[in-house]
């Protein structure tokens, strides 16, 4: 009798170790994008955490967000994500067609930003280049919309 206690301790110890250890590889992305203009339309928000469909396929990205614009801030927090490498694509889609607006030459016309504050040259950065590290409890993110 002693021994099956002693045996449920043991489990009952190991089960509440783990426990305890998988609530730490999780946490908070606190996410600011700002300078939205005009206040119309949604800011269309994709995150990825690889290469892997960055940043054109919404079925490969590990989070999709959509938020009517009414305020030229949006603060939201991604609560439990997982601790790992993430790379953020945001777009103003101010006419609400569910995709990102282009000239006759391929330059956007609706604004856009991306995580990492890359330098914005011909096409789309790569996920290198926008890519953060997130392995802390909390973590602070700012993206600034940009117009070209």
């Amino acid at each position: 009798m002693i021994r099956i206690l002693k045996f449920s301790l043991v489990l009952i110890s190991i089960a509440i170790t783990l426990f305890a250890f998988k609530g730490h590889n999780t946490g908070t992305l606190a996410l600011t994008i700002n300078q939205i203009k005009p206040l119309e339309g949604a800011i269309r928000i994709l995150m990825f955490n690889g290469k892997e469909g960055w940043p054109n396929d919404p079925t490969k990205a590990v989070y999709i967000k959509s938020i009517t614009v009414d305020q030229s801030e949006i603060n939201l927090e991604i609560k439990d994500l997982k601790y790992g490498d993430y790379a953020i694509a945001v777009l103003h889609d101010i006419n609400l067609n569910e995709k990102a607006d282009k000239s006759i030459i391929g330059i956007p016309t609706e604004p856009f930003g991306f995580s990492n504050y890359p330098k914005i040259t011909f096409g789309v950065p790569d996920f290198e280049e926008v890519s953060f590290t997130f392995n802390k409890p909390t973590k602070r993110l700012l993206i600034e919309m940009k117009e070209i």
